[in-house]
């Protein structure tokens, strides 16, 4: 247990050394690329772009509470999950990157589901999101690791797999999500980085004109780029990470002022899209029953725990 704890803190403190030193390079490279003239000079359509595609990433938070209820095998109204969903999903700006995760089980104890299926779905989440990621992102990640890029798909068909497989050998108590619900919710989350990595392209495009910029490798750098914020610990959102990380794969198609000002501007755009994707949210109503009281019994179940 003593190793453990340890570990953990170790784990942190790598991610803070890692988001301090990401932020510092963003920073950098802002700069030294004098990326703000690029922006002021550009500032009307840069924000008619912004405004337009932070509502498309918004609308597109739907894909992600889709997902989360065919994982979940959830029976009730679509609105319900995407309420919860929606309503949590904001929270991933909080210091720490968990607490969209603790919403859910605080709040997904409404939709009918115990604590254990709550936590398990969060997992195969996480697994699936990882796997899909892997996959779009190897046309990018071979040109910086070679052949060894090409393990990244079997991998991540083996995580796949076993996401199907792993449900049924956990002890009874929920209904597992079969192979067609886990391709389902692995459908909806291969759109979402298409959208995403589609956002990225239009902002390159508005910024930088002619560019050697392809949708295709948009995608695959916002899937790595992604994939980077996620498995850094501590990284509230991906903040820094995934900026540093798409500098870096855009050189080369942009710029170097061109690549930190569509870095920034995306961050943007996914930041206010997810308060878009909020405020949707909190039109839809919660299920009966997910009221103050309700949460407070929930959080008492998870501190029992």
């Amino acid at each position: 247990m003593r190793a453990l704890r340890h570990g953990r803190r170790l784990a942190r403190w790598l991610g803070g050394l890692a988001v301090a030193g990401s932020l510092g390079f963003v920073g950098l490279r802002l700069w030294q690329s004098d990326a703000w003239a690029l922006a002021s000079g550009q500032l009307a359509p840069l924000l008619a772009a912004v405004l337009g595609l932070a509502l498309i990433y918004g609308l597109s938070g739907f894909l992600l509470s889709a997902a989360w209820r065919q994982i979940l095998v959830g029976q009730g109204p679509a609105r319900g999950y995407h309420a919860v969903y929606g309503r949590t999903q904001i929270a991933k700006y909080l210091p720490g990157n968990c607490f969209h995760i603790v919403g859910r089980q605080v709040l997904g104890g409404a939709l009918g589901h115990p604590q254990g299926a709550l936590a398990l779905a969060s997992l195969l989440e996480a697994v699936l999101l990882l796997a899909l990621a892997a996959m779009l992102a190897t046309p990018l990640a071979r040109s910086w690791l070679g052949d060894w890029a090409l393990l990244l798909p079997p991998a991540a068909a083996g995580a796949l797999a076993l996401s199907c497989a792993a449900p049924r050998l956990l002890p009874a108590g929920w209904t597992p999500p079969g192979p067609l619900r886990l391709l389902q919710a692995a459908a909806c989350y291969g759109a979402f980085f298409i959208v995403a990595g589609s956002l990225l392209w239009l902002l390159a495009i508005t910024l930088a004109g002619e560019t050697r910029l392809t949708p295709l490798t948009a995608v695959s750098a916002l899937a790595l780029a992604w994939m980077a914020g996620f498995v850094v610990p501590g990284s509230s959102a991906g903040l820094g990470v995934r900026e540093t990380v798409l500098i870096l794969a855009l050189d080369g198609a942009l710029d170097a002022q061109a690549g930190a000002t569509v870095a920034l501007a995306l961050r943007v755009v996914t930041t206010l899209g997810d308060g878009v994707f909020c405020a949707l949210a909190l039109r839809l109503h919660l299920p009966p029953g997910a009221d103050l009281s309700l949460q407070s019994k929930s959080l008492g179940n998870l501190n029992n725990d």
